[in-house]
């Protein structure tokens, strides 16, 4: 050990002279005194001591065998050591408690004093001291000390005040304490001491008197018989230390909780103004430290035991302002409401909650001209406890806006305190907002100027308004900025304490998102190193909001910031490196590409750092990492296509391979990014066909969020035609299906869009079909449709799975086709029909050609959902005419023939906008005019597909088939419609006649000798 001073040498000269048999009791007491000096004068003689091994069985030695002075400043010496934790144990481990004990016994006045402060000072270990706790009972210590103080409690006032501060100690800590005391009669001790009014062991007394009474309630009838509860109320007043009135009240707050006699006896001794009094005493005398606070909740505990509970000590001080005779009365009850609004807490609430609308409508009472100031400084103090408790406050509107209004009213004054008190009531009395509150501009004026030079807990409140205001209101943002309080939410930034500066960092952030010129403006501040202080050393939570700010801040590439966040990013902070991410991903969303892919550029650095640290040891840094490339990614369609998305492809697919469901999920979701411009970039597409079966695995996983994300990252990749053509169906459609049916609606988009995908690449045989079937694909998409937006991803990709199943053509007896389903389960119908009614061309296309397909055994039920859709006609209508798809123009036709069936002049009547009904037949007499030809032939191939069931099926007759129009098929539909429109009313025939309806239809009657008709 280093002795630059000589300490460790001059200890250890000390403990070997003490050592010595030689050595003569004056000899030893110069030694000790030496020793002693120089415990208590050098700060590593506490090291020196510690790292000698004899030093303390030596001093034992000296305390068990030594002369009495001897004795005492072995004792001394042992006490001195136990400042420090880890010589504590030493010494008590060194045996010191029987010589210690037998010492206390003696009849020096002067060695009980030595042993009792070496008592004191080694029972100090608190409640953790289990080494401590089975020594002291073994040794019998608490009967020994009891007997001393029933020996010894008329003189020695020392010896008693540490006897008594020892015993407090071990109360708790000693196995076994609270029985040893009854035992050693230490209730009528206790009793005894408060009766004395020995003001040194005071404070302890009533403490383990509390203490008692909560172990064993019998002790109650002791301390109610020698009538010590007057004496307790009696030191509640304010000639007492504060120890002991908080003690005093505390061994009340016990009596009134355990015995219902006390709390009588409580009430009849007046103890009630004296409780109150108490409760308010730190407030009226500028008490502080935790005496106070113990007081004023010691006392309002036991008026709250008295009364009924807490929330009837506040009901009660609530009512019995409106009867105060006098200002100075109204402050002290409201002082005493503040005490117990303070200490609310579950309990109270549990057995009677009060209501903090009624309490805050009091307490704003109190604010009237003519009271003096004194009453509205405690309604004040009052609001702040209701505020800043947090099981009444939360049930209060703009709580926060109004806890951080009465900090602030506490710190200011003059005219400031006067603005902000009025904005308080403003707020209490009225429905409105901070904002309105606050007077708009001008209360934004006010809190700027508070930023200044003002106190730190100042600022800290009119920040954090501001920071509220910016949450909630767009005007306050202007707001901020005119009053020029962009340059001093800067500056706090810089030297604000740690609150102050997220809070500054929030209001920066909110102000850039909410202007390009407000943002200009903060850019020309120069915030960015600030915030990148913050984002290095702020807490979590202080660097996510500096991430967030510096997103919405940075809208142009720097290279100073992106090398300082690079060097952040390979520093030795791993927590950091989350949220630098985050910002870095901002600063290179608009970076040019040629910075990002030159070599040795700041942007170039700090991609391949982020794709460097894919391989990180620290699972967060790996999934943050992909999280934020896959971010990058896909908002960079030209990043896409560069060797740069090759080279974190190849980094990614190796992450698939972890055990980190976290790490599996955004590896995944970085592939997602990068396969969307798969088609541009062949080296994606062939690199990225690499992760096709480990994404598979992946995509039926058991955690459905991982599974979820593989879908995502398939969806994308089947992008590629030739992966869609190679891939296995079953393999994409049971994963795909289960992520429809449980995942989110992301997930369930891009499974949609792995269905449709997966089925541009293959026609529907009666395998998919088997297998779509099975898994349940259809509903579970119709589903999806039901749920999604009109405008909506999820709703267009939907569509197009819907689309390519309902072109499947056939399939064996025992296989229906996957668009059966929807005949089956008609409600499916619905979200079909509103897409033709609501959605854009392109999903009107979609949604009739899918419809078309149950035309034959749903026309009815099709026909009433299509007629009962607000807008579904004219819209089919505006297909059929506008459509450059024959299969559209059949398909809508037959929707509306199904509504015609059911009703037709009300289909009639959904053709009434102005030349609808006249362009339609012109569109259908077009139909037949391109259908007169060798496209339909008797035998039912092309449309076929498309039919309408009229009536039942014919029979047969002496074994041939009965002709019938018992079908009309899709050669037919125009023809159908056409008659549907010359049986309605003269107008439409005129049209017909106009169009050359009539022709059309002689001509193709005289092509055949019957009608192309299907017979089943």
């Amino acid at each position: 050990m280093e002795d630059p001073d000589g300490t460790v040498s001059s200890v250890a000269q000390c403990i070997e002279q003490l050592r010595r048999s030689s050595t003569t009791a004056q000899e030893k007491e110069n030694s000790l005194k030496q020793l002693l000096d120089l415990i208590e004068t050098r700060d590593n003689s506490f090291g020196a001591v510690g790292s000698h091994s004899q030093a303390v069985p030596a001093l034992v030695v000296l305390l068990r065998s030594g002369s009495l002075g001897v004795k005492m400043l072995a004792a001394s010496v042992l006490g001195s050591l136990c400042k420090e934790e880890e010589l504590r144990i030493k010494v008590l481990l060194g045996g010191c408690i029987p010589p210690l004990l037998a010492l206390l016994k003696s009849s020096s006045v002067e060695g009980r004093t030595e042993a009792a402060k070496t008592i004191y000072a080694v029972s100090q270990g608190g409640a953790k001291d289990h080494v401590g706790s089975k020594i002291f009972s073994t040794e019998g210590v608490v009967p020994v000390l009891w007997d001393q103080l029933k020996n010894f409690p008329r003189n020695e006032n020392m010896v008693d005040s540490l006897l008594t501060g020892a015993l407090k100690n071990l109360s708790k800590t000693t196995e076994g304490f609270w029985s040893e005391t009854i035992k050693s009669g230490g209730v009528d001790i206790l009793i005894k001491l408060v009766a004395s009014g020995q003001t040194s062991t005071l404070a302890n007394v009533c403490y383990l008197l509390g203490c008692l009474i909560m172990e064993d309630t019998s002790v109650c009838s002791q301390v109610l018989a020698a009538e010590s509860t007057k004496q307790l109320l009696k030191l509640l007043g304010p000639g007492n230390d504060a120890p002991i009135r908080a003690d005093a009240a505390g061994a009340l707050k016990s009596l009134s909780a355990q015995c219902k006699e006390a709390r009588h006896v409580i009430v009849n001794s007046n103890g009630i103004p004296s409780l109150i009094n108490a409760t308010i005493a730190p407030s009226k005398e500028f008490m502080q430290g935790e005496s106070a606070q113990a007081l004023q909740e010691n006392a309002m505990c036991a008026l709250a035991n008295i009364s009924g509970g807490l929330s009837s000590v506040i009901v009660s001080l609530g009512e019995s302002l409106e009867s105060c005779s006098s200002p100075a009365q109204i402050a002290d009850t409201l002082g005493a409401l503040a005490s117990a609004l303070m200490i609310y807490d579950l309990n109270a609430d549990s057995m009677r909650a009060s209501d903090p609308f009624v309490i805050e409508k009091i307490l704003v009472k109190q604010f009237k001209p003519k009271f003096p100031f004194l009453v509205q400084e405690r309604a004040i103090e009052a609001l702040a406890s209701l505020y800043g408790n947090s099981i009444l406050s939360k049930k209060l509107t703009n709580s926060d806006a109004k806890r951080l209004l009465v900090g602030l009213i506490t710190m200011t004054t003059n005219e400031a305190q006067d603005e902000l008190v009025k904005s308080l009531l403003i707020l209490c009395n009225k429905e409105c907002t901070l904002w309105h509150a606050l007077l708009g501009r001008e209360g934004v004026q006010l809190l700027i100027s508070l930023l200044g030079l003002s106190s730190e807990q100042q600022q800290e409140c009119a920040v954090a308004l501001l920071c509220l205001l910016s949450n909630e209101n767009d005007e306050s943002k202007w707001a901020i900025t005119a009053a020029g309080g962009i340059p001093p939410l800067v500056q706090i930034l810089e030297t604000g304490s740690s609150k102050a500066k997220e809070d500054s960092a929030t209001i920066i952030g909110n102000l850039c998102n909410h202007s390009e010129d407000i943002r200009a403006c903060v850019e020309s501040a120069d915030a960015v190193p600030a915030l990148l202080w913050l984002l290095k050393n702020g807490s979590d939570n202080g660097k996510e909001i500096a991430s967030k700010t510096l997103n919405h801040l940075i809208h142009k590439s720097d290279t100073g910031t992106i090398s300082q966040l690079s060097a952040l990013l390979t520093s030795d902070q791993p927590e950091s490196k989350v949220y630098v991410l985050d910002a870095l991903k901002s600063l290179l969303s608009v970076a040019s590409l040629n910075d990002i892919l030159r070599e040795g550029s700041a942007a170039n650095d700090a991609i391949e750092t982020m794709i460097k640290i894919l391989s990180s040891s620290r699972e967060e840094t790996q999934a943050k990492s992909a999280s934020t490339l896959a971010a990058l990614f896909h908002c960079r369609k030209d990043l896409r296509e560069t060797h740069v998305a090759v080279r974190t492809l190849w980094s990614v697919i190796k992450l698939l391979n972890v055990e980190s469901e976290k790490v599996l999920m955004e590896a995944s979701c970085c592939l997602a990014a990068l396969f969307l411009s798969i088609k541009q970039n062949k080296e994606v597409a062939a690199v990225g066909r690499d992760a096709f079966a480990p994404l598979i695995l992946l995509a039926n996983s058991s955690v459905l969020e991982v599974a979820e994300q593989a879908t995502r990252a398939l969806a994308n990749l089947l992008l590629d035609h030739e992966v869609s053509v190679q891939a296995i169906p079953e393999e994409i459609i049971l994963p795909a299906t289960r992520v429809l049916q449980h995942g989110t609606m992301d997930g369930k988009t891009h499974a949609a869009a792995a269905v449709a995908r997966l089925l541009h690449g293959h026609s529907v045989d009666q395998a998919l079909a088997d297998s779509v079937n099975r898994a349940g694909t259809v509903l579970a998409l119709t589903a999806l449709l039901e749920s999604a937006s009109i405008e909506s991803a999820a709703t267009s990709e939907v569509l197009d799975a819907l689309v390519m199943l309902s072109r499947s053509k056939g399939s064996a007896e025992h296989i229906k086709p996957p668009w059966a389903i929807l005949a089956e389960h008609l409600h499916t119908i619905i979200p079909l029909v509103s897409c033709i009614a609501d959605g854009t061309s392109l999903l009107q296309d979609k949604s009739i050609e899918i419809l078309s397909r149950l035309c034959h055994d749903q026309h009815a039920a099709l026909g009433a959902v299509v007629l009962e859709t607000s807008g579904c006609v004219p819209s089919i209508a505006k297909r059929v005419i506008g459509s450059n798809n024959f299969k559209v123009k059949i398909g809508g036709g037959a929707l509306l023939i199904c509504a015609a069936k059911e009703r037709s002049q009300k289909l009639m009547d959904a053709l009434n906008e102005p030349n609808l009904c006249t362009h339609l037949i012109h569109s259908l007499v077009g139909m037949l005019h391109s259908t007169n030809s060798s496209i339909h032939q008797r035998d039912g191939q092309g449309n076929m597909d498309i039919s309408i069931s009229r009536h039942s099926k014919g029979k047969l007759r002496n074994g041939e088939a009965e002709c019938s129009t018992a079908i009309i098929s899709s050669n037919m539909v125009a023809v159908w419609l056409l008659s549907v429109f010359a049986a309605h009313d003269n107008r439409s025939k005129a049209t017909l006649m106009e169009a050359g309806a009539v022709e059309i239809i002689t001509d193709k009657i005289s092509q055949y000798t019957f009608p192309s008709i299907q017979v089943t």
